[in-house]
């Protein structure tokens, strides 16, 4: 299963891992890791079944969701 790491676009930060999933859910732009090629993506474009740790109060905190 692959393991993608996901940090909010456009300068965009959430304080609350309810914000980050509420912003996941709601189809919202994160920025890929190297594996994509650091392209802006969100729920639908993340290759499924994998891993995705969403990054979130100034990227120091990491929400993990199975996919």
């Amino acid at each position: 299963m692959k393991h993608y790491e996901l940090t909010p676009a456009y300068g965009r930060d959430y304080k609350t891992k309810a914000q980050v999933v509420a912003a996941w859910e709601a189809y919202h732009d994160f920025e890929g890791d190297y594996q994509l090629k650091f392209q802006i993506v969100n729920k639908e474009d993340i290759p499924k079944p994998c891993t995705v740790n969403l990054r979130y109060k100034g990227n120091r905190n990491v929400l993990v969701k199975v996919k």
